[in-house]
């Protein structure tokens, strides 16, 4: 997010030398000025016991049955927490990368390309869709190995075409010796195994297509389950420089920051949650869902101290600083926009489930969508 705070440089004209030594001396001025430490501390818990409530809310109404939530307002919850993660990508991120990454105490250590933040931001998406798709076909062919069903379904329509030109074989044969009342008798007995064939075929179909179906379940849970992983990651590297934003902060526009990113953790807490809670594992998956909630959890405040623990020797306008956090942002907005947009926006509102809600739920979906997206965008104004 855009540091609301000062970052202790003053771009003079370059006319001459002198202006031009003070500018250089800014650039590595270090130290944070007024820093309340009462405040500061303070705000890792609020941080912590708003991004827990955000996150744990779904988790808890899912696994625990005496918690549990009206579905309709966790759904609610989570659009709202799409709305927030695209708008925290494109106009908190995004931009806070294209500030670093163009300021000029970077001077050309760049390469003068003012473009890198939305190149960084495309390698990320591209990264993401490539691990994405690596782990989905790693888990697609594991998922079929294990269900066997292209060489059962071959094995089995194999022994099926056998039985039935054996039973064809034989019936010729014997009506060859026989005559025809025999081959009469053959032909009944060659209906009642060309009955037992079909029987088999029948059954045989009947097992792939719900071999099939089980294994496209196996899949849709697998994919939604790495889907969301992306999306912690996300969510984590950006929260751990958030974390150190709010810590390094002072003054007034540090109040603003703190509102804005309990807003935005509360959100970000609600989309990942309910994400969480159905992603499914053959064991344990409660104890799962609340170790990656409690990641969530910990990580903004982890960057918070982080920022207390360096604040005498940070310097935000250093060239080190400002490349570092231009690179993660620019890193995050790439991620957070791929998962926002395909596992998320597109995903969430394409399943038939949500096709089937009554149209007035659907509009309460997408206007959570809007109204989150808009209040970050309201907040970017400030913070």
């Amino acid at each position: 997010m855009k540091p609301g705070f000062h970052l202790g440089k003053r771009h003079g004209t370059g006319a001459d030398d002198h202006d031009h030594d003070r500018e250089e001396v800014d650039c590595y001025a270090s130290g944070v000025e007024d820093w309340n430490k009462g405040l500061h501390i303070g705000a890792i818990f609020i941080v912590l016991v708003v991004a827990g409530l955000g996150v744990f809310l779904p988790v808890l109404g899912h696994f625990v049955p005496q918690l549990h939530m009206p579905r309709t307002m966790l759904t609610l919850g989570k659009h709202l927490g799409t709305g927030v993660i695209i708008a925290t990508a494109l106009i908190h991120m995004l931009p806070g990368g294209y500030e670093s990454l163009n300021d000029p105490c970077i001077g050309s250590r760049m390469g003068d390309f003012s473009g890198w933040p939305g190149t960084l931001a495309i390698i990320a998406i591209f990264a993401m869709h490539l691990i994405e798709f690596v782990l989905s076909n790693h888990a697609m062919g594991k998922h079929a190995h294990s269900h066997g069903l292209p060489e059962g379904l071959a094995e089995h329509h194999h022994d099926i075409e056998g039985g039935a030109a054996h039973v064809e074989n034989d019936s010729t044969q014997t009506a060859s010796l026989h005559g025809g009342a025999g081959h009469v008798h053959m032909d009944d007995g060659l209906d009642k195994q060309q009955e037992n064939c079909d029987a088999v075929a029948v059954h045989t179909h009947h097992n792939h297509v719900h071999g099939a179906s089980f294994l496209n379940d196996d899949m849709t849970a697998e994919r939604h389950k790495i889907s969301t992983y992306i999306l912690e990651f996300g969510i984590c590297l950006h929260s751990v420089i958030i974390g150190l934003t709010l810590s390094v902060a002072t003054g007034a526009g540090f109040k603003t920051l703190l509102i804005a990113i309990c807003f935005h953790q509360f959100c970000e807490g609600l989309a990942l949650g309910s994400r969480l809670a159905e992603v499914q594992h053959r064991k344990h998956a409660f104890l799962r869902a609340v170790l990656s909630a409690t990641l969530f959890m910990l990580v903004t405040p982890i960057g918070m101290v982080i920022g207390i623990g360096v604040r005498y020797s940070y310097a935000p306008s250093s060239p080190a600083s400002l490349i570092t956090m231009g690179v993660l942002d620019s890193l995050s907005a790439g991620i957070l926009l791929y998962s926002g947009l395909v596992n998320l926006l597109a995903e969430e509102f394409g399943t038939l489930e949500f096709r089937g809600y009554r149209t007035s739920k659907k509009v309460a979906c997408f206007a959570a969508t809007f109204i989150g997206a808009g209040i970050m965008a309201l907040i970017g104004k400030w913070a």
